[in-house]
């Protein structure tokens, strides 16, 4: 069977999206008469997860998978801005889909080349393919031409092409126009396996420029106003790299865990903290925390939680946080400076530049980690999330609570995030097959 799956209200363009899936539904039908094609609303994770449960246990397999909708980074979104789920990388790792041997999937949907599609080839073993641009809703396959949003237009398509949000004004014009062709969809096969995703490649480079937390000014202030005011503090950190964060905090803490995905990395944390009694750093695989329920008060992921299974990881956070307890988050996003915050950018852009007169050694360092190619290869297999995507996940978790801008920058920016009472967490909890 061929299956078509799109959403409706994740984000605006909901109404248009069953039209771009019927008009598909409709050219695969006139061009395989006979195949079964399902065309089907899907609106949460555990939803598509049925209809891969229910597919499978029809006796049935999938030819051909198409999605319609929004996506992030990591692939496509589902319920709201409100409440936005997605997919973790783990969480389709652990799935079922009863895919035929000659199988292919398509995600018409922005940027799904750019990450998910080559992830989802690997992962599945089939012909995946995804657009590198922004989607945007035509009349024409072939070119962009404006749909009309009273349902005269009898065919409507979701293509890829080049814009104003991509290549400015004469992007926009071009597409406006209708000199901007469509994007070919970017096709990606199993055997175009990654390289090492994790730190590993990078670990020596990384840990010369993290040698000292403390030059991360921004981010070790804001932590330390948000410090609990507790003795005996017991800490886990997520995504610990070389260490650092933890041996900055062992003389204040009773225990300290640092947990990373890459071998190297707690190899140089072991090797340089091993008088640290206190401290200890293990490697996971995984969404997994090896701590026992209740037993830490606080969690921190400094610069690490784009890399994270974002749902299994917070069940288990709230599995060994104490009642009360609460998660600290610092990390780098992906937005375009706006007009209205050019001010607050030369500001933080001169605080940097005192910051690297005060610290040399650690600027030279930095330059020689993100222009090694490795650097750029593990960037490539682990994106930068966009800035709405934290602050809707973030703040749809834990209602009430704000995110906070600790620096802006041209094309990126420093968030953080705290808690407060983790216990509060609105979850979603799933069952895997």
């Amino acid at each position: 069977m061929k299956l078509i799956i799109y959403t409706t209200k994740y984000r605006k363009g909901g109404a248009l999206f069953p039209r771009a899936a019927n008009t598909l539904a409709t050219l695969l039908g006139n061009a395989e008469a006979g195949e079964e094609i399902c065309c089907i609303p899907v609106e949460s994770k555990l939803e598509l997860r049925k209809v891969f449960y229910d597919i499978e246990a029809s006796g049935k397999t999938i030819s051909e998978f198409h999605f319609f909708g929004h996506s992030g980074m990591y692939g496509p979104m589902f319920g709201s801005v409100a409440f936005p789920e997605q997919f973790s990388p783990w969480e389709w790792q652990t799935l079922r889909i009863p895919f035929s041997a000659e199988a292919t999937a398509s995600f018409h949907c922005c940027r799904s080349a750019r990450w998910f599609a080559p992830f989802f080839a690997k992962t599945f073993g089939i012909i995946s393919k995804g657009y590198h641009w922004y989607t945007t809703f035509s009349s024409k396959p072939s070119h962009f031409k404006a749909v009309d949003l009273f349902g005269k237009t009898k065919q409507v398509f979701c293509i890829g092409c080049p814009g104003k949000k991509s290549h400015g004004f004469l992007g926009s014009l071009k597409k406006l126009t209708g000199l901007m062709p469509a994007e070919e969809m970017k096709t990606f096969s199993p055997s175009q396996q990654a390289a090492d995703e994790t730190y590993n490649s990078v670990a020596a480079k990384y840990a010369e420029v993290f040698s000292d937390i403390k030059v991360r000014e921004d981010e070790w202030n804001w932590l330390q106003q948000h410090f609990p005011d507790i003795g005996n503090c017991r800490v886990l950190d997520i995504g610990c790299g070389n260490g650092a964060l933890l041996a900055e905090l062992a003389p204040r803490i009773a225990f300290g865990l640092g947990i990373d995905e890459s071998a190297q990395m707690i190899n140089v944390a072991n090797t340089n903290y091993a008088e640290q009694k206190n401290l200890r750093f293990e490697q996971i695989s995984g969404p997994t925390i090896p701590l026992a329920d209740n037993s830490v008060d606080l969690v921190i992921s400094l610069l690490s939680f784009r890399y994270l299974d974002w749902d299994p990881m917070m069940e288990e956070i709230r599995r060994v946080l104490i009642p009360g307890g609460k998660f600290l988050v610092v990390d780098m996003v992906t937005v375009p400076v706006r007009m209205v915050e050019l001010p607050r950018m030369f500001i933080d852009k001169f605080r940097s530049f005192r910051q690297r007169r005060k610290n040399p050694a650690f600027y030279a360092a930095l330059s020689k980690l993100v222009t090694d190619p490795n650097w750029s290869e593990m960037l490539k297999n682990n994106p930068i999330r966009a800035q709405h995507e934290y602050v809707w996940y973030l703040e749809s978790r834990f209602p009430g609570r704000k995110t906070e801008i600790l620096n802006i920058g041209f094309h990126s920016r420093i968030l953080a995030f705290d808690s407060g009472d983790f216990s509060k967490l609105k979850s979603i909890r799933l069952t895997y097959p």
